[in-house]
Formats: structure tokens, sequence, C-alpha cells
């Protein structure tokens, strides 16, 4: 069994970059969707919370 190692790191490079713009994407869905609910008011809270976090 002979296999081609610059058709493998192809194939696996595709996945990769599949997998990584489905999770942006689906990072960018909920953002809309909290925006489209919630308004400004669900990430001005976020924001406050990550710097009362840090500090």
């Amino acid at each position: 069994m002979n296999v081609d190692t610059g058709q493998v790191n192809q194939q696996e490079r595709r996945v990769r970059m599949g997998l990584l713009a489905a999770a942006v994407l689906c990072l960018v869905a909920s953002g809309g969707i909290l925006w489209w609910r919630y308004g400004g008011a669900i990430f001005n809270d976020l924001v406050l919370t990550t710097l009362a976090w840090c500090f």
C-alpha cells in the first residue's frame, strides 16, 4: 500500500480549512442572532465582564 503524502497533506489541509471556516461561520451566525435578539446590550455586558475578569 503506497500513499502519496502530498495528496494526504492537501486533503488534510482542505478538511482543516473547512472546519475552521465552519467554526468562524457558527461564531458569526451566533453573534448575529444575539445582536438581532438583544441588541448591543449583550455585547456591552460581555465586554464589561471580560474587562472585569482581566482586572
